[in-house]
């Protein structure tokens, strides 16, 4: 999810955009086609996308709209957190 600012730009505008096709999210983003699907497949494969259809499902055709899995995001989100040493609560000033 991190490898790569697209995915991360990806990840953003769905969690505050809603369900989006792939067209819609590189309409938004500006970024082709292509390469919005490239990305928006390998984040469903890794779990912080969701499709409906899913990926499980025969798809023929069908316009496919990806959502965040805000669960798992927020996972990932913490165990990057964990390993910056980021989960300590700081002193204030």
């Amino acid at each position: 999810m991190f490898s790569n600012s697209t995915k991360v730009a990806i990840v953003g505008y769905l969690a505050k955009s809603g369900p989006a096709t792939r067209g819609e999210v590189a309409k938004g983003l500006e970024i082709g086609v292509p390469t919005a699907q490239n990305n928006l497949v390998q984040l469903e494969a890794e779990g912080v996308l969701m499709a409906d259809p899913p990926a499980s499902e025969e798809r023929n055709g069908q316009r496919v709209r990806y959502t965040v899995d805000a669960d798992e995001v927020a996972r990932r989100y913490s165990i990057l957190g964990r390993a910056l040493g980021l989960d300590e609560v700081q002193p204030e000033d």
